[in-house]
């Protein structure tokens, strides 16, 4: 948490910002989101497309405030329910101070993860094995 405190304090007077959390499906977003915040606030599930919106989650100490958006998972959108998605994770992170870009630890980042993370901007990648 301190360093993403410092990475949002770098550029601004105060202590507070929007972090959005990115990612394929199933790489532990939303376990990480829980984590984050010290209790239960997104759905976790092994089934991808659990989360089909952000979910805000906020964390507060004594000198910061961060709103961490949890996203759907990252995908080639198949249907109407794809391109939603698609919209909910681009309209996150084009509001977002920070990208935290999640992959699974026990996966090599990918063609996807790579194309992914040049569409994006203000990006920080993080390995997460959490759920394991």
């Amino acid at each position: 948490m301190e360093k993403l405190q410092n990475l949002l304090s770098e550029d601004a007077v105060c202590k507070t910002g929007f972090v959005s959390i990115v990612g394929r499906s199933n790489v532990g977003k939303s376990t990480l989101l829980n984590a984050m915040i010290g209790e239960k606030i997104a759905i976790t599930s092994d089934k991808p497309q659990t989360t089909r919106s952000r979910i805000k989650g906020i964390y507060n100490d004594e000198s910061s405030q961060i709103v961490f958006l949890d996203t759907p998972g990252v995908q080639k959108p198949k249907n109407k329910l794809g391109s939603y998605m698609e919209k909910e994770v681009k309209s996150s992170s084009s509001s977002a101070d920070v990208i935290l870009y999640v992959v699974d630890e026990s996966e090599n980042i990918g063609k996807l993860d790579n194309s992914i993370i040049e569409s994006l901007k203000k990006i920080k990648t993080t390995k997460n094995n959490c759920d394991k």
